[in-house]
């Protein structure tokens, strides 16, 4: 059949190119094991010789480049299975039609895809973490102005700022967990919708290709596609939190107290000077990219009959592995970032020392020195402030004089410079999440156990897979039963 010039050119073309360059090694894999389920059935029990010569044929195909595109051949299943059947012969290939449809075997080579790439992405999210703990225990005593409405508000240190971020990327740990154990049903042997007539095990094939189990209802199996919505929450989520990660990044470089290694940074055709974080820059877009690409799923899947179209099938696999190629490419890029860089101490202990943003901390100890009503030591710090600003002088150089020449109450010399002072203001914060070393190192603890947990169940489950996918891919060798 010769198709039409505009559906050949603009579905079947691409759709070929892209299941040739992403898919095909799932698809073998879905084949073979549904070929070893075929043989498993009574029916076959007299045609063992052929089955075995179909399984060694599939495995051939795994040294050969994906069958390219021919005439009136409308995919690359077609085309391999018009491969497969010129290798072994139209007798064995006829037994891999047996309970098998498109919809069961696309969603399955759909989900195997995906499952590689959001392992990928799993173990990114665990580097990511480790990377922000690692340089967080490097500067427990590293004093920063943070900001609140891009102002600055309050001295913390560092290790503050990048436990919180490692602690939001622990809450991605568990989006990513709850994805993945969310893609670990298989929809093979659902067929077109109703499953088959034939005594298929179905828990057999899942256990084949390192499913826990399979899709329990098969109109679900091939309908649904909600793993694609799930996907596409999860690249939102990630994209967004670390995009903002990385903004902070480029402005730290960008004020010059974060240095990245020079081997991630680009110089300037005419500016000598010039030290461009563009590596940085670049996993900004990725992670850009990833948030828009969930809006491409999430649009999929929108308003859509609940069925096999495919609107949520082909249509949409492009999307689905530029999100997880882009996270995977965003993440790598922020942990050699991270890994690389050097922090300047003195310039943030200097822009520390010049801030007002102890002011919280002298309205604190008046309260609890002098039994100041807090309404009250707030005008008074806030008096404070402006009568240095206005003589041109930084806050921690006030003296309990001038605080008394801007209607404040009488503050020993010593109890005004420690409540001034940026280290200080650290130190008194020592609860539950504060900033004070004892505490970030309470915080950085807990992470890491966390953290550890998250790899081991990401170790178990690749291990699982991977221990599948060893026998599955060895012609003639049984899967577990």
């Amino acid at each position: 059949m010769t198709w039409h010039p505009a559906y050949a050119d603009r579905v079947l073309a691409p759709d070929h190119a892209f299941a040739a360059a992403r898919l095909y090694g799932a698809f073998l894999d879905a084949l073979t094991a549904h070929a070893r389920t075929v043989a498993r059935l009574p029916v076959a029990a007299g045609h063992r010789a052929t089955l075995a010569a179909l399984d060694a044929a599939l495995a051939r195909q795994r040294d050969l480049p994906p069958p390219p595109p021919a005439t009136g051949v409308p995919d690359l299943y077609f085309a391999l299975q018009r491969r497969l059947e010129a290798d072994v012969g139209p007798d064995a290939t006829a037994w891999l039609r047996i309970g098998l449809s498109r919809n069961d075997l696309d969603m399955t080579a759909y989900l195997l895809a995906a499952r590689e790439g959001l392992l990928r992405v799993a173990r990114r999210a665990h580097a990511l973490s480790e990377a922000l703990l690692d340089l967080a225990e490097a500067h427990l005593d590293t004093v920063i102005v943070a900001t609140t409405h891009h102002q600055p508000a309050q001295p913390t240190t560092l290790a503050h700022y990048l436990v919180a971020a490692a602690t939001m990327v622990g809450r991605d740990h568990d989006r990513v967990l709850g994805a993945l154990r969310r893609l670990d049903r298989c929809p093979l042997g659902a067929a077109a919708l109703a499953g088959s007539s034939h005594p298929l095990d179905r828990a057999f094939t899942a256990r084949a290709l390192g499913f826990a189990e399979p899709v329990a209802n098969t109109y679900d199996a091939v309908a649904a596609g909600d793993w694609q919505a799930d996907l596409a929450a999860l690249g939102l989520t990630l994209g967004v939190g670390l995009s903002r990660l990385t903004h902070d990044l480029v402005a730290a470089a960008a004020d010059g107290w974060l240095r990245l290694a020079d081997d991630l940074v680009q110089g300037s055709s005419i500016m000598p000077q010039k030290r461009n974080p563009v590596t940085l820059e670049h996993a900004r877009t990725r992670f850009s990219r990833a948030a828009g690409q969930a809006q491409v799923l999430a649009l999929a899947g929108h308003n859509v009959p609940f069925g096999d179209v495919n609107d949520i099938g082909p249509d949409a696999q492009e999307a689905v592995h530029t999100l997880l190629d882009a996270l995977d490419a965003g993440l790598e890029l922020l942990v050699a970032c991270i890994r690389g860089a050097t922090v300047d101490r003195d310039r943030l202990a200097a822009r520390a020392a010049a801030s007002d943003t102890t002011a919280t901390e002298l309205a604190d100890e008046l309260v609890r020195t002098l039994g100041v009503a807090f309404p009250e030591a707030h005008r008074a710090a806030a008096a404070l402030v402006g009568h240095m600003a206005r003589s041109g002088r930084p806050l921690q150089a006030a003296t309990p004089e001038d605080l008394a020449a801007c209607g404040g109450p009488s503050l020993a010399a010593d109890a005004l410079a420690e409540a001034l002072s940026p280290a200080a203001f650290v130190t008194r914060r020592a609860g539950i999440g504060g900033p004070a070393p004892a505490a970030v190192t309470s915080q950085i603890e807990r992470a890491r156990s966390e953290s550890a947990e998250y790899h081991r169940a990401v170790d178990q489950l690749a291990a699982r897979i991977d221990a599948a996918y060893r026998t599955l891919r060895t012609p003639g060798k049984d899967a577990t039963a």
